[in-house]
């Protein structure tokens, strides 16, 4: 009685670690093939939220190898590559239109586009991605 007891502990442990790792994975949006909405930007211990009235996003496109997305005024595009968590963007083009409203919209576009243009590794964890790049990062949140 108590050998499978002991049996049917391990077995029901074996269980839960495979259906825990199933549900973590999950739980965790993939870069590619979903939009992401930008958060924040900027240092890490002094992060920017996004001016009011603007939105910035990014989809990756798994078959094309090609990000596009809204980068607050004007739409963006452009060839990435992904190696483990890097993150290597070819040629970003961009739109060149001008927003005077909101206040500081191209200020805020410029940086984006600037950090994104240097990204070097990504992290996508909880439904949040995180793109590096120097001592700047990107925080999107999956739409």
């Amino acid at each position: 009685m108590v050998k499978a007891r002991l049996i049917f502990g391990v077995i029901l442990l074996m269980v839960l670690a495979v259906v825990a790792g199933a549900c973590a994975k999950s739980s965790l949006a993939p870069l590619e093939n979903t939009t992401w909405i930008l958060e924040s930007y900027g240092e890490p211990d002094n992060l920017k939220a996004l001016i009011a009235g603007t939105e910035i996003t990014a989809t990756f496109d798994s078959t094309e190898k090609q990000v596009n997305g809204s980068a607050g005024c004007n739409h963006y595009f452009g060839d990435y590559e992904i190696s483990n968590s890097q993150l290597t963007f070819l040629v970003l083009g961009h739109t060149e239109m001008y927003c005077l409203e909101p206040e500081g919209a191209m200020e805020q576009e410029e940086q984006y586009l600037k950090i994104l243009n240097a990204a070097e590794s990504f992290q996508v964890q909880d439904g949040k991605l995180r793109i590096t790049s120097g001592d700047k990062v990107l925080i999107y949140t999956a739409k």
